[in-house]
């Protein structure tokens, strides 16, 4: 008979209650400066932040980015206007970069000299252009693309070159190195 069937009827034996539950198992702590040990007080142990302090990556200094990644605004698919955002965001941007000092601040004034040069030439490609639309086709139609087309071509020839420096700019200055640009007219200097 086991101890919950009832003895005589009417009579009932309760289960007994359950065991408690079992210590953990003591492991010692290792003694500090051993493999796997805690440092002694005051010391952090190596390859740890210190306790209570959160681990953040290593800052990465200014490098001057910004303004060379504006060039990009360049392929915006509106004829004309992409080339032009693309030179005025080039020489706005970069102020806080002339301030960092180093090699962001070289290459923001060689990315802001571009941007102005860029703006400057294909603005007045552009007007070219138009001077010469209106000037040869005043008194009748002209039949071929040239000399009506010189001014548009060195236009689109110039923000293909354009596209190929802001690259090369945005490659270099990502690695931390400086872009110059040496047909670039030094609006800024040093």
């Amino acid at each position: 008979m086991t101890s919950h069937d009832p003895q005589t009827p009417g009579e009932f034996t309760p289960p007994p209650p359950p065991a408690p539950p079992a210590a953990p198992a003591y492991r010692p702590l290792p003694a500090p400066g051993a493999p796997g040990g805690y440092a002694a007080p005051g010391h952090v142990a190596p390859g740890y932040p210190a306790p209570g302090y959160p681990v953040y990556p290593a800052a990465v200094p200014p490098r001057g980015l910004l303004p060379w990644v504006l060039g990009f605004l360049i392929v915006i698919p509106f004829p004309f206007a992409g080339g032009l955002a693309s030179g005025i965001a080039m020489a706005v941007s970069g102020g806080s970069s002339l301030r960092a000092g180093g090699t962001a601040r070289e290459n923001a004034r060689a990315a802001r000299n571009w941007g102005l040069t860029y703006l400057m030439v294909s603005t007045l490609l552009l007007i070219l252009h138009f001077v010469l639309l209106f000037v040869l086709t005043s008194q009748s139609p002209t039949t071929g693309f040239y000399p009506l087309g010189i001014p548009i071509t060195v236009y689109f020839a110039l923000s293909l070159a354009h596209l190929v420096i802001v690259i090369i700019g945005t490659v270099r200055a990502s690695s931390g190195k400086v872009m110059r640009v040496p047909f670039a007219i030094p609006f800024l200097r040093s």
